[in-house]
């Protein structure tokens, strides 16, 4: 009879005893930002090769991406007399209004208009080919030689370009196939004049002119470089920078590829704005409301538990296992090191 009474009074004190006991409530979660910044293409182009990898943590400011660019060189030696285009101006429309965006006075800035008047009386000397190299002297002083080539032909007369000698403008010369000027290579007789100033042109918008007007070039240098007309007037560069600091997830693209304008290249999760995103079983939502405070601990610290505030609760669950669930995300500061994609548990009630 005493066994009897004991188990019932045990029976009965059970339930006392529980209701001192808060019976915990967790969720998992993962660490998201709640923040993040695509990086697209300033205009269409090729990316430069790059080594970022998704997960690479990244500054304020730094340069991810790269694209080629068109590079414009001088065309031959001389002085960069005209300079019409600059950064961020259309090649197109600069040269509408110049016919060219920029141009070179040669270093030898004088050619011949010739002509085989005169020629030795032979069938080959009245016949020029572009390309050919000629000798030449002024009439009015024979010690007075020049070099040339030929630019033109048209007929019987022709045009030299001068390589070497110093001429006034207007000199009178004799031009021979032989640099010893023998009489039987006279090839015809012309007028020193000036020559045209060398035209640049190029297609598409300018991200750098490398050079100033009056600056003397050498064949091959660099005078600008120009990307796809559809960037933007205001464009600087092209390079790609973030403007966040932050972890870098997904990178769509890769070294080399053919990209357009508006295309993301990379996004950015803020380091500054982190959140934990916890699936709440249906069941459980009335614990985790906006504005409550809950208690998070984040796998890599077991030991240590912050306090978050739920800031937003989804409408749309998700099915899983004959359960709902919703993504509750909650706010949090701490001095921990926490990381994009760390797992987390939600404390709904109780206490870790």
């Amino acid at each position: 009879m005493r066994k009897i009474v004991a188990l019932f009074l045990v029976l009965a004190l059970a339930p006392m005893a529980a209701l001192g006991e808060e019976t915990a409530v967790t969720a998992n979660g993962v660490v998201e930002s709640a923040s993040t910044t695509d990086l697209t293409a300033p205009f269409s182009g090729v990316l430069l090769p790059f080594d970022w990898e998704s997960g690479d943590v990244v500054e304020a400011g730094e340069t991810l991406f790269v694209l080629d660019t068109t590079r414009v060189y001088a065309p031959a030696d001389g002085e960069v007399t005209g300079l019409f285009a600059e950064e961020g101006d259309l090649c197109e429309d600069v040269i509408a209004q110049y016919g060219k965006i920029a141009s070179i006075e040669k270093t030898h800035n004088q050619l011949i208009v010739a002509s085989i008047s005169g020629a030795y009386d032979d069938e080959d000397n009245r016949v020029l080919h572009t390309g050919e190299t000629l000798h030449f002297e002024q009439n009015s002083d024979t010690d007075n030689v020049g070099e040339g080539r030929v630019i033109a032909v048209d007929g019987d007369n022709y045009t030299v370009e001068l390589l070497s000698g110093i001429f006034d403008m207007g000199d009178r010369v004799k031009l021979y196939r032989d640099a010893s000027r023998s009489s039987k290579t006279c090839v015809g007789s012309g007028t020193v004049q000036r020559a045209a100033d060398v035209s640049v042109s190029a297609s598409g918008r300018v991200v750098n002119v490398a050079v100033s007007e009056g600056r003397q070039v050498k064949k091959g240098d660099l005078l600008f470089e120009v990307v796809s007309a559809d960037a933007d007037a205001g464009i600087d560069g092209a390079q790609v920078a973030t403007g966040v600091a932050g972890v870098l997830g997904d990178l769509p693209v890769v070294s080399g590829q053919q990209v357009y304008k508006g295309q993301v290249l990379a996004t950015v999760h803020d380091f500054n704005a982190l959140t934990v995103v916890a699936q709440v079983d249906e069941m459980d939502l009335d614990l985790a409301r906006v504005g409550d405070s809950l208690t998070l601990v984040f796998d890599r610290y077991p030991n240590d538990a912050i306090t978050g505030q739920v800031v937003e609760v989804s409408r749309m669950g998700v099915s899983k296992q004959n359960a709902t669930y919703y993504d509750v995300t909650v706010s949090f500061t701490t001095s921990l090191e926490v990381l994009v994609g760390m797992n987390a548990t939600v404390w709904l009630a109780g206490q870790p």
